[in-house]
């Protein structure tokens, strides 16, 4: 048996979007994608990349996962075409980080400043109001909304000991997928605690209509395998909090320029309607109170893995990729995983440790790293870089204003431990493609004395 990984990084521009399929060898698979956007100066880029992919997988397919990383608008800003009930891709799940208010309206706030005409996007606006509504209104059968687990805890398959149970965790949601025809069936595996429930939203024709959301603990991942000989892929989320000192300071700073003390603004931001009402007409509030720490304020951010379950043993892989112009392959090599860090804030060493505890031996199967925001000096970690040792770094940066992405710390330390760096831009001849074809083979039964 063959279990096939193909990934695509799409010349989008000053933004992200990659798509992903897992193919068994009986013609089974599961089709998903981390972010789909890009800056609206890039918006042509972004759409023609958009309708490349859904030639590519055809008319009536269905996307299994969508994972959204967190919400800036050059991440999500794609969505909706991909998504687009009469010309896109229905989709089955929707993952993303669980934010807060706060971090919602710090992502307009940084969209106003940064990419000011990004903010009259209707679909991004009600992002920032009530997430349910807007995606529910895309027609997932479930929504999946991430927070952090357990310190204790880690991705299933990233230590030793076996660390989930077989038939998925009992003490959570019945999370799964696959049931269409041709799908790979998916389950979520590990240790970990999370609820469910049912919220009404509008839909866009105006019916009120239900959908299906559940919260778990990001100790958890989505695990499937192409045949009973294969070794279990998981799709393995890590959630990188923002940091609580600044968003306090950024709600502080709100509550002034709105005149009320942060407990009335709280308050007030229960109300959705309040929550409208700020971003039509107090923006100069919004703007006021995002100055005071867009320096060193990263939202909470999604990051995931996509590669074997490592504790199952060594997988050998055939492994080619196309980097811009440059073949590699195909090659033997174990370290076939691929990990992307959205906009994270790794650039600490205490979240950077934090974040390696959680992979644990994954780390040793990642092959490809997609750098943390857009290979920013700002979130620069060299030690993280050269702990996960992986052979192809991908930065997804393009020309912005005076930003420089990817910096030359970046540069510099993937140059200097040999490995290679492909900048993904605007021009479709960057574009990095990878292929992975895992050896399934007959698991040995353990021997009794």
């Amino acid at each position: 048996m063959t279990l096939i990984n193909l990934r695509h990084q799409r010349a989008v521009g000053q933004g992200f979007f990659h798509t992903a399929e897992l193919q068994s060898e009986d013609g089974r698979n599961l089709r998903y994608v981390y972010d789909c956007g890009a800056m609206k100066k890039y918006e042509t880029a972004r759409n023609a990349c958009v309708d490349a992919y859904l030639r590519d997988v055809g008319a009536n397919a269905v996307l299994d996962i969508l994972f959204i990383s967190h919400i800036h608008f050059d991440h999500i800003s794609g969505i909706e075409r991909l998504l687009d009930k009469a010309n896109g891709l229905a989709v089955d799940t929707i993952v993303m980080p669980l934010i807060n208010v706060v971090d919602r309206l710090f992502a307009y706030a940084r969209a106003a400043n940064d990419d000011p005409v990004s903010i009259s996007d209707p679909f991004f606006r009600e992002l920032v109001v009530n997430p349910v509504n807007a995606l529910g209104r895309l027609g997932p059968r479930q929504i999946l909304f991430v927070r952090r687990g357990s310190p204790d805890g880690g991705a299933p398959g990233s230590r030793v000991e076996d660390d989930d149970d077989p038939d998925g965790p009992r003490d959570i949601p019945r999370v799964w997928g696959g049931e269409r025809d041709g799908g790979l069936y998916w389950k979520l595996i590990g240790r970990g605690t999370g609820y469910e429930y049912q919220q009404p939203f509008t839909d866009s024709d105006g019916t009120e209509a239900v959908t299906h959301v559940a919260v778990v603990d990001d100790t958890l991942a989505m695990a499937t395998a192409g045949g009973e000989s294969c070794p279990e892929w998981v799709l393995s989320p890590f959630v990188d909090p923002t940091i609580k000192s600044k968003k306090d300071r950024f709600l502080s700073e709100l509550a002034l320029a709105r005149r009320m003390p942060v407990s009335d603004l709280k308050s007030w931001l229960a109300d959705e309607a309040n929550i409208v009402e700020l971003l039509l007409t107090g923006l100069p509030d919004l703007t006021a109170a995002y100055e005071t720490v867009a320096s060193d304020f990263n939202l909470t951010s999604l990051c995931l893995y996509s590669g074997p379950k490592t504790n199952e043993g060594a997988t050998e892989a055939v492994y080619q990729a196309r980097l811009g112009s440059y073949f590699l392959g195909p090659t033997l090599r174990q370290e076939i995983g691929w990990i992307a860090t959205g906009d994270a804030a790794l650039s600490t060493k205490i979240r950077a440790k934090i974040f390696l505890k959680h992979y644990g031996g994954h780390i040793e199967s990642v092959g490809t790293l997609t750098v943390p925001h857009h290979g920013s000096d700002h979130n620069h970690n060299s030690e993280l870089i050269m702990k996960i040792d992986a052979f192809v770094h991908v930065v997804a940066a393009d020309t912005y204003s005076k930003w420089r992405h990817p910096g030359s710390k970046i540069m510099q330390c993937v140059a200097s431990i040999g490995r290679f760096l492909s900048v993904v831009t605007s021009n479709t001849k960057s574009e990095v493609e990878e292929a992975a074809f895992v050896r399934c083979s007959a698991k040995k039964k353990p021997t009794t004395e």
